[in-house]
This record gives C-alpha cells, sequence and structure tokens, in this order.
C-alpha cells in the first residue's frame, strides 16, 4: 500500500508542471496502440497544465467538527475547444499571473444573483469582465444552482485578458486530496434515493487502480475538486476555481436565439468549465500516478474474461475490478460506469480524460468538443452530466 503524507507549506509556489506530447511522461505513458480496438489510431497529444500550491486550508470534519490545515493546489488549462498547442506552459503562467493581478486592488463584482441556503454559485467578476459577458454568468449561474440542493457556496473568480489567436481561455480548479477510506465512508453515508453504487466501491482502506495495463496498484487516497469535496466529504473554506477568458475572441453571449456559426456559445462554456470545477475531472490528464474522485467509476472499455476482464457487468464485479487510469490506452478504450449505465470517456489523448468520449451527437456538455455555432441551449446539462455529479456526491 503507497503511503502518502501531506505537503503544506504557507507561500504559493509550482509544484509541478506536465508540458505537452514532447515531454517527459516518467508515470503516465503512453501505452501503443491496438489495431484490434480501434483501426484508425490517433497521434498522442497531452494538454500543458501547470499546478499552482496554495496556502494551506482549514478542512472540517463532519463528524467530529475538528478542523485540520490541509494542503490545496490549483490546476491551470487550456478552457476546452482551445486548438492544440495554442497554449504553452509560459502562457499558462502568465494567465496565472494576471488572473492574480486582476483581483490585486479588490475591484470585482459580485453577481447579484447570490443568494443564501441551498446550492449556491458566485462568479466573482474582475473589473475587467465586459460588461456584455456580465448577464451570461447570471443565467449560467441560476441554470446550474437549479439542478442541485446540496447546501453548498462554489465561488469561482473570473477575469478577462487579451489572448492569443484561437485561444479562449484558461481554467483551475482548486483541488485537495483525502483518504480512499474517508472518501468511500462519505459517499455512502451521503447517498440519497437516486443513488445505489456507492455502497458497492471497494471496502476501505485501499480500492485497486491500474495506472499502466500491466500492474494493478491499492490507491489509498483520492483527489477533490474543493466544490466536491464540500458537497460530498466535508466542509473546507475558499474559492472553488478560477476562470480567465479571451477578450481576443468572438463571443455568443446569449444562445437563446441562435449561435453564429463564427462565435462561441459563451454561457455553454462557463457550465461545461464549472462542470470541472464541480468534479468533472480525472486523474489521467495530469496526475502521477492518482486519482480523481471521478476516476473511482473508471473502469476499461473492453470485456474480456477470467484475469483480463477489466469491465464490471455487476455491482459484485464493480466491488473488485481495478478502475482504469491509464493514459491512451488506447484511443479511448474506457467508460465510466455505475452498473445500471456506462459512459464512453476520453483516454487523455488528443482528447483531456476528464469528459466523455468525443462522439456524434455528444451525450452531454461534458463532452470535449464544442465548438463554432453550438449550443445544449436551453438544457445544457444531459442526464449523462447529471448521473455522473450525482455519483460523486452531488444531490439533485
Amino acid at each position: 500500500m503507497k503511503h502518502r503524507t501531506c505537503i503544506a507549506h504557507a507561500s504559493p509556489a509550482v509544484l509541478a508542471i506536465f508540458a505537452g506530447a514532447a515531454a517527459a511522461q516518467p508515470v503516465l505513458t503512453s501505452p501503443a496502440t491496438n489495431p484490434a480496438l480501434d483501426a484508425n489510431p490517433r497521434p498522442v497529444i497531452r494538454a500543458p497544465f501547470l499546478v499552482v500550491e496554495e496556502a494551506p486550508r482549514l478542512v472540517v470534519d463532519p463528524e467530529t467538527g475538528e478542523g485540520l490545515l490541509t494542503a490545496v493546489h490549483h490546476i491551470w488549462k487550456p478552457v476546452c475547444g482551445t486548438p492544440a498547442g495554442s497554449l504553452s506552459i509560459d502562457d499558462l503562467r502568465e494567465m496565472e499571473a494576471t488572473h492574480q493581478a486582476a483581483f490585486a486592488d479588490g475591484a470585482a463584482i459580485v453577481d447579484a444573483q447570490n443568494r443564501a441556503g441551498g446550492f449556491n454559485v458566485v462568479y466573482v467578476l474582475a473589473a475587467n469582465v465586459p460588461a456584455a459577458a456580465r448577464p451570461a454568468f447570471a443565467a449560467a449561474e441560476a441554470y446550474i444552482e437549479r439542478k442541485f440542493s446540496d447546501p453548498i457556496t462554489v465561488t469561482i473568480t473570473v477575469s478577462f485578458a487579451r489572448l492569443g489567436a484561437g485561444v479562449l481561455g484558461g481554467t483551475a480548479s482548486s483541488s485537495l486530496s483525502t483518504s480512499y477510506a474517508t472518501s468511500r465512508a462519505r459517499l455512502v453515508a451521503g447517498a440519497d434515493a437516486s443513488d445505489s453504487i456507492q455502497r458497492f466501491l471497494p471496502a476501505a482502506p485501499t480500492i485497486p487502480v491500474r495506472y499502466s495495463t500491466n500492474a494493478t496498484i491499492n490507491e489509498d487516497r483520492v483527489f477533490w475538486t474543493v466544490a466536491n469535496h464540500n458537497a460530498a466529504v466535508g466542509p473546507v473554506g475558499g474559492n472553488a476555481a478560477a476562470m480567465q477568458f479571451s477578450t481576443n475572441f468572438a463571443w455568443d453571449y446569449n444562445p437563446s436565439n441562435g449561435v453564429p456559426s463564427n462565435a462561441y456559445s459563451f454561457q455553454d462554456v462557463i457550465i461545461h468549465e464549472t462542470g470541472h470545477a464541480l468534479g468533472f475531472t480525472s486523474g489521467v490528464d495530469f496526475r502521477n500516478s492518482d486519482i480523481e474522485a471521478l476516476d473511482l467509476l473508471r473502469f476499461r472499455r473492453t470485456d474480456g474474461t477470467a484475469s483480463a476482464d477489466f469491465n464490471p457487468d455487476t455491482t459484485a464485479e464493480f466491488t473488485i475490478r481495478p478502475r482504469w487510469a491509464v493514459f491512451n490506452n488506447p484511443n479511448d478504450d474506457v467508460n465510466n460506469d455505475i452498473i445500471s449505465g456506462e459512459f464512453p470517456m476520453s483516454d487523455g489523448s488528443p482528447n483531456q480524460a476528464s469528459h466523455f468520449r468525443d462522439q456524434t451527437p455528444p451525450i452531454g456538455i461534458m463532452d470535449p468538443t464544442l465548438g463554432y455555432g453550438q449550443t445544449f441551449y436551453p438544457e445544457f446539462f444531459r442526464t449523462p452530466d447529471l448521473v455522473m455529479l450525482d455519483a460523486i456526491g452531488y444531490d439533485r
């Protein structure tokens, strides 16, 4: 069993940087493609990520009321839909710097939709957010709040900046880890009438995971976004995420009357990126042999027999089959599975693993390839989106 200790420092610092496909990947390897599974193997593409350590935050145990300072970090990545290669690590560093500077003087607008009680999304807008964009945040906030009932507040800071051609922006969700034993216990304890799969998670203290195709690791911890931790595990203070969007891009702020073929639906992008902040994330994208909460449901899609069967068909198999956190293995050969339904997922290349598999039509707004002229309006979240978020601890 792996044993880890939390790292907690008082000042933010860059913890780790994973560059593009040319960078060395000592743990997250890319196995050879298998023609039997996909006749059209694709080039390996890994999006850049910038992981930045934050000051420790106070995490409260909901059973004892005791607080513990815990290490937290946030992870900058390109906004989904940004073409591969459009952003570099230096661009993400600049994004982090300009976003922090946008709030340095305290000039920010807190959406008037902010409410007390129930599920509360708060977009804190920097002064450089265009006036035309503000109603889109209010609309996205009101929509998301209608979908969940957890009594939590999800605070997301938002800025705009002049970014490169074709770059929609970048987002950063704050994350922290907790033990698998605690993660499982909280999910089981918090299950409501629509939940059933949580009690079939492997018994604590570990969960079997494959980070490569040929070895199973008994994993003892899980990473959660701050928002997801608040909904499923226990209270943790501070912001949930940050977003920066381009002033040099064609946005359509109101999809109710259609989206022009040369523009992106801004509300769709906001809600998609908020979905990531809520916990629609995978450790396959950037972690060094670690899983996110959504990966508790992640299995190989290909069915097999005996020791080569990694796709669970029953709740009993769901309990014992290893989770499949293998990068690019191969060409999206992976599902998220709750036994009553299977949901094809991306494998990290060319699309981030924190998405459904790219398909036509898309099965939900957490598809990786929203494009020009497209919108999910008026029901942005589709059933698969909500089923996945429900399974990792949200109440609907």
